[in-house]
């Protein structure tokens, strides 16, 4: 790691979607009637304009990147973004572009199919003109004897699709509404890199009350990264004494450790690894040995019973008392925090040093 920033180690990542709802808040107005007469003739509310399937596939790929960049980083005390470890982010930053690529690929199928979309939600429509109308008029002996009440209808129900009609958007319109992105930050400590907050602060206040103001920043900041410097350690342990607490106690209840099982556990090392820039090397050398020992070395076959059986079950008990130890967190984190500079000369004089 170079001494000079945390950052290095990591890029604070935050996915931004947009995205046309494919809806519409109805108004007492849009189905013809008035105020009064909502409660009788009609529940208000928020209508979809498209079918709800493929609005679905849309949210379906936003979940699928949002995801993507949660499970690979860890939850920043500054801002919304996450921070995602120098060694996940070329496969995160790969998978994210596959995710915009579907996304985009949905776009122009909507437009495409954008008027077929609008006809299959036309009876829905037609429907509830006609129940509103119904409703609206329970009785047509009011009017009198030459009140044509179907043509009425008709009239109505047409000026309510014409209404409905108005609230679609034009198809190539459509495009610039839809995107899926990611912004990408990069801090340098004590300030943000585009601040000109120092200089405003100079100008009004003079260079002492600049001096302190930037002080108190740099505390502030260097009380959020120890947080969270401590957090991902404490995370990582934990995540990793669930998996092997949870593989061992099958074990031992007789169950088979089946070939999935130890594909997940070599992904999850690989995992821990892209995962672990602050250097746990103690549970990183506690999940290399099981690998070595266990999982380069048995198949699934090997592991229902004898001596493969009671070596894995040793390995994933060191694994167990390992992360739940947490007599070395405050070395190990301790370490870290040690490396990191908080002032820009003492960046300047380590910008050479690696880890």
């Amino acid at each position: 790691m170079s001494v000079g920033n945390i950052f290095l180690d990591g890029t604070l990542v935050d996915v931004d979607v947009s995205f046309w709802s494919g809806a519409k808040i109805l108004q007492p107005e849009d189905l013809g009637l008035k105020e009064e007469e909502v409660a009788e003739a009609f529940h208000l509310g928020r209508k979809l304009l498209i079918p709800a399937e493929i609005i679905r596939e849309f949210r379906a790929i936003e979940a699928r990147a949002r995801r993507l960049v949660e499970i690979n980083s860890f939850s920043f005390p500054i801002g919304n973004a996450r921070f995602v470890p120098r060694k996940k982010f070329p496969k995160v930053l790969g998978q994210l572009k596959e995710f915009q690529e579907k996304y985009l690929v949905l776009v122009d199928s909507l437009i495409t199919n954008y008027n077929t979309y609008r006809d299959q939600m036309l009876p829905m429509y037609e429907k509830a003109a006609e129940s509103a109308w119904m409703r609206k008029n329970p009785d047509t002996k009011e009017f009198g004897i030459d009140y044509n009440p179907e043509a009425d209808k008709a009239q109505f129900v047409q000026e309510f699709k014409a209404r409905i009609a108005s609230f679609y958007p034009e198809a190539e319109s459509l495009r610039r509404k839809f995107a899926l992105d990611w912004n990408v930050y990069e801090i340098a400590i004590p300030r943000l890199r585009q601040s000109t907050g120092d200089a405003v602060v100079e100008q009004v206040v003079g260079e002492e009350r600049a001096r302190v103001a930037e002080e108190e920043y740099r505390v502030q900041m260097r009380t959020k990264v120890d947080g969270f410097v401590n957090e991902v350690v404490t995370s990582l342990r934990t995540q990793t004494a669930e998996l092997a607490s949870r593989i061992l106690a099958n074990i031992k209840e007789g169950k088979v450790v089946k070939t999935q099982t130890l594909e997940s556990l070599t992904n999850y090392i690989e995992q821990f690894k892209e995962l672990n820039f602050v250097g746990d090397q103690t549970v990183e050398d506690q999940l290399d040995s099981l690998k070595r020992d266990v999982l380069d070395k048995y198949t699934s076959e090997d592991l229902k019973e004898g001596e493969a059986v009671e070596v894995m079950k040793r390995k994933l008990g060191e694994i167990v008392e390992a992360t739940s130890n947490v007599n070395d967190l405050s070395n190990i984190t301790g370490q870290y925090k040690r490396k990191i500079s908080w002032r820009d000369d003492e960046a300047s004089d380590n910008s050479g040093s690696g880890q």
